[in-house]
């Protein structure tokens, strides 16, 4: 059966937003998607080294290079300045037994040649 009624609900244009309030919507989602971006780019660049009590991390003064995770770059060899230095690192065996390890005391470079490389 047919209801005539249900289609003039359903058609009804006070249910749609204006044109002027769909254009709102859509500059509020294009600025909160770059806030979203901008934030994580710069909290990527803010991450320095983590450790604990008995391994603390060292300050960044130019003696390490910055944390890098090669798998995040598969196609990007590390040439950014201090991508040739050491990473650092620090380990040590809890009383359980348990081996804690913190960094990777590779250079970024040579990091991503030994995920990226080849076989050479």
């Amino acid at each position: 059966m047919y209801r005539k009624e249900s289609m003039v609900v359903l058609l009804d244009k006070s249910r749609f937003p204006s044109p002027k309030g769909m254009a709102m919507f859509k500059k509020s989602l294009a600025a909160l998607i770059f806030l979203l971006s901008v934030s994580e780019t710069v909290s990527a660049e803010e991450a320095w080294y983590t450790g604990d009590e008995r391994c603390v991390p060292p300050k960044d003064d130019g003696t390490y290079s910055a944390p890098y995770k090669a798998l995040d770059h598969p196609h990007d060899y590390p040439t950014f300045p201090g991508a040739d230095k050491p990473g650092w690192s620090c380990s040590y065996e809890r009383d359980d037994g348990v081996i804690i390890q913190f960094g990777d005391s590779r250079t970024p470079q040579v990091q991503w040649l030994s995920l990226w490389g080849g076989d050479d």
